[in-house]
């Protein structure tokens, strides 16, 4: 975010007298008090279990030179900024005047190409992957990391400048409504679902919601939209939006050849005669890549871009990143769901190890009623993993556990709801030139045995 004045922000929204905060200079705009200092404008928003007016004291305290504030607390809040650098602008909802703000900000740049990207997994490394292709044709700005909800996706609008060309959003829902408030904010020229599984399904209720309100990213002034050509959602999709669907894959992507799986070290392939080294393992992410493809070609980017773009790629982390030592991790622990577990247990099934393989998975949330089914599926698909030791982590893996027993045996098998017990058993187990892999939705922090794994010797 380039600094901008307090008043622009202000005028964004049409706030009286805008310009009384001209003084005011901002670099940042922050939701979490921790985050704030001199020179950023604190956002107090109300959540489910929190309100950010609580922190505003706080926020003040760490220098913040500008509050976002409900107008129910501008009482409390005039008294905590009393006799202090900081100002404050009242509105009634300090997340839809951050939303107006960010769409407003957008509408100053019309000249700057959108691609929005969702899906139920696979998001983050296909932004990444078309990000990298695109910056080497322009200036391209990103959501940083994963602010991909429509609070994460109204800051990352102001990663928009004079400079911008190209705009890359990943854009992930978990309630309805979500994917069009933020297609009101960044209005995608290119749109693209890489798929539509279980993911967030808990919230939304059903797959066929969630392929609903994901397909509202093809809104009706969209000029290009992309999906998998194995989707099933398509034509539906499709028909609802009135919108003409692109498939990409393998099957549609006759410039890609010589694909060659290189293991741990990712895929290599050639684009128009040209080879290509991913690092990125598992089918899932050579489906990314050719989504980034696909999405590069419709903007008529050069094919050497698309080339080195795509060699250029780093995995994220979380995502499954293979990190060397003496044990060879797999860290694939931001989030989980059957899909994204199915493909990444196919790829270790075609490994050549030398060492042990260790499947380290956690439960898979916000499955809602389908939990119990989600689980199955996987314990179904780490039957097929016989060579390999399995941890099983958390109240929802008693179902894989429970069938895993009956079809596999009890051998190599372990299941606990204890944090301390799994890390105990881990390092108990692993020795060096063992491949570990670890994954699990978000709310099971399974990263934190990272450092754990990486003092084996």
């Amino acid at each position: 975010m380039n600094r901008m004045k307090a008043s622009y922000l202000a005028s964004l929204i049409d706030y009286p007298d805008a310009q009384r905060f001209s003084h005011i200079l901002i670099d940042d705009i922050v939701i979490d008090s921790r985050d704030a200092a001199v020179h950023t404008m604190f956002v107090a928003l109300k959540g489910m279990n929190t309100d950010g007016h609580h922190f505003i004291r706080d926020a003040v305290a760490r220098g913040t030179s500008l509050i976002l504030a409900s107008l129910e607390h501008r009482e409390e809040v005039e008294a905590v900024i009393l006799g202090r650098e900081a100002k404050a602008l009242f509105v009634t909802s300090p997340l839809r005047a951050l939303q107006q703000m960010a769409q407003a900000h957008m509408d100053r740049y019309p000249s700057v190409t959108r691609v929005g990207i969702t899906g139920s997994c696979g998001k983050t490394t296909t932004k990444e992957m078309v990000s990298s292709i695109l910056s080497l044709d322009g200036p391209a700005a990103k959501n940083p990391g994963n602010f991909n909800s429509e609070i994460g996706v109204a800051l990352s609008a102001f990663n928009v400048n004079d400079q911008t060309r190209y705009g890359v959003f990943e854009m992930g829902i978990d309630h309805i409504g979500e994917m069009s408030t933020m297609v009101q904010i960044i209005r995608p020229d290119v749109s693209l679902i890489t798929n539509i599984g279980l993911s967030h399904v808990g919230k939304l209720g059903a797959v066929a919601m969630t392929a609903k309100e994901k397909g509202r990213i093809f809104h009706r002034d969209v000029k290009q939209a992309f999906m998998a050509e194995s989707s099933r959602w398509a034509r539906e999709i499709s028909q609802k939006q009135r919108v003409k669907i692109s498939p990409y894959g393998l099957a549609n992507s006759p410039n890609v050849r010589d694909i060659t799986s290189m293991g741990l070290d990712g895929w290599r392939f050639t684009y128009r005669g040209v080879p290509v080294n991913l690092r990125a393992i598992g089918r899932h992410n050579l489906s990314d890549a050719l989504a980034a493809i696909a999405v590069g070609e419709s903007l008529g980017i050069e094919p050497r871009m698309i080339t080195e773009g795509l060699s250029r790629f780093i995995p994220v982390d979380g995502r499954s990143k293979v990190s060397y030592g003496s044990v060879t991790l797999i860290e694939d622990w931001y989030n989980s769901s059957p899909d994204s577990t199915r493909s990444i247990l196919e790829c270790i099934d075609t490994l050549a190890l030398r060492g042990k393989t260790r499947i380290v998975l956690g439960s898979m949330k916000e499955m809602g009623v389908y939990s119990q089914q989600a689980h199955e599926a996987v314990s179904r698909r780490l039957v097929h993993s016989k060579n390999a030791s399995i941890y099983l982590y958390g109240n929802e893996m008693k179902d894989a556990f429970d069938y895993l027993k009956r079809h596999r045996g009890p051998e190599n098998l372990f299941i606990t709801e204890e944090y301390d017990r799994l890390q105990e058993q881990i390092l108990g187990d692993t020795k060096k030139g063992d491949l570990v892999l670890l994954k699990g939705s978000r709310a099971m922090q399974m990263e934190r045995l990272v450092p754990a794994i990486h003092t084996i010797r």
